[in-house]
């Protein structure tokens, strides 16, 4: 009984120690350098557009028949941002959900990124 005790007055006062430790030691702001954009908001909408173009999916309402993802968006206002760190985020309404791409300001390499969740139909565009 004796060692359960000391075992967990000993961990207590580590834990203690640690935190103190850690809330000196990292305490600093840490900045990170901003990475200035080297393209402009039209190039970056015209590689989500051609993405958009080249991509075929099953519709909200009917499963079977399949869609053109730039058909679902043409008449949908875009969104661009640049992240500051090298990267752009267009993002769109499309049925009450809003859906994320991202892309490499350098390479202009286009990632989707997930929607919210949400209980409404999704297209994987």
């Amino acid at each position: 009984m004796f060692f359960a005790k000391t075992a967990f007055f000993v961990s207590v006062v580590v834990a203690g120690i640690f935190g103190v430790t850690s809330f000196v030691l990292f305490d600093g702001d840490r900045e990170l350098p901003v990475i200035p954009a080297t393209r402009i908001e039209s190039e970056i909408l015209n590689t989500v557009k051609e993405f958009l173009i080249s991509s075929d999916v099953e519709s909200l309402d009917d499963r079977s028949v399949i869609v053109n993802c730039w058909r679902e968006f043409e008449d949908i206002e875009f969104n661009v941002e640049y992240l500051e760190q090298g990267s752009w985020r267009v993002d769109a309404f499309y049925n009450l959900v809003r859906y994320y791409w991202r892309v490499d300001d350098l390479t202009l390499e286009l990632t989707q990124g997930k929607s919210n969740r949400t209980t409404n139909p999704t297209i994987r565009c």
